[in-house]
């Protein structure tokens, strides 16, 4: 099965988002090499995302500030109009006047100019996520809730539940929301203390929530009169739909982050 290839708009914006990062760091805006290694694009597809992020810039900008310096181990001469790796000089595409590689052209090692690389991805699926993210969260919540409806054994015709029975059961599907958020959401830096705050902290937290509101949930479904198998693997399925989506959420995002070690934050110290 083929792999989509990538939008030249993805690839503007991977390689804006390193711009920007470097730039608020304070640190030299990023060359060819680096950005390749960090955003997980060939030579081609940054070079065609800084003449675009050039063209943009438009004259704004003065004469050779459109495209950031190069790396110490960038080769020199490798400006936008020069020969890609594969050796072959840039052809006009017959609109903005720069060089784009001919389609479907093969390199010397048989590969195609045009490779497919992870950051591609189908549009819309982000709003697909929330989606399932509200669903799950909704069903999750209410089940709890209908749990503490559940008359007890012995429970005469005038029992009614309790409100603070009804809003503690709806406690703990929120708290495994919050914590899957903050573990998934927070750049957490490097360290010891940092990972026995994230797993053992935030992570038992989000057990602890899973567990109960999985009970609460089972309860539900044996008072709907569900076969014994399905009470058991439904609330996986609820609370497993809003955990999943939560972490889909953030599925681009992690696509233009830096490798690991790279960031501001890694060189934080852990609590003590």
């Amino acid at each position: 099965m083929s792999t989509p290839v990538v939008e030249l708009e993805d690839a503007v914006q991977l390689v804006q988002v390193e711009i920007q990062q470097a730039t608020k760091e304070g640190r030299k805006a990023p060359g060819r090499p680096t950005l390749i290694e960090r955003t997980g694009l060939n030579e081609y597809w940054v070079r065609r995302a800084l003449e675009e992020l050039a063209r943009r810039a438009g004259d704004d900008a003065p004469a050779g500030s459109s495209e950031p310096p190069s790396d110490p181990d960038e080769p020199p001469g490798r400006g936008p109009d020069s020969e890609d790796t594969a050796g072959r000089p840039a052809v006009a595409d017959g609109t903005s006047g720069r060089g784009v590689e001919p389609a479907g052209e093969l390199d010397p090692a048989g590969e195609r100019a045009h490779q497919p690389v992870s950051s591609a991805r189908p549009r819309g699926g982000k709003a697909v996520a929330w989606c399932g993210f509200i669903v799950g969260s909704v069903v999750s919540i209410a089940a709890n809730v209908l749990a503490a409806r559940i008359p007890p054994e012995g429970a005469g015709p005038d029992w009614s539940p309790r409100l603070d029975t009804q809003l503690g059961a709806a406690v703990w599907p929120v708290l495994l929301i919050i914590a899957v958020e903050v573990l998934s959401r927070t750049r957490w830096p490097e360290g010891l203390g940092w990972a026995l705050a994230r797993y053992c902290g935030v992570g038992l937290v989000a057990v602890v929530g899973a567990v109960i509101s999985y009970g609460h949930i089972h309860d539900v479904l044996l008072s709907w009169n569900y076969a014994p198998l399905g009470a058991l693997v439904g609330p996986l399925g609820v609370d497993g739909l809003m955990v999943v989506c939560g972490f889909a959420m953030l599925a681009p995002a992690d696509t233009r982050r830096t490798p690991a070690g790279s960031s501001a934050g890694s060189s934080e110290v852990g609590p003590a």
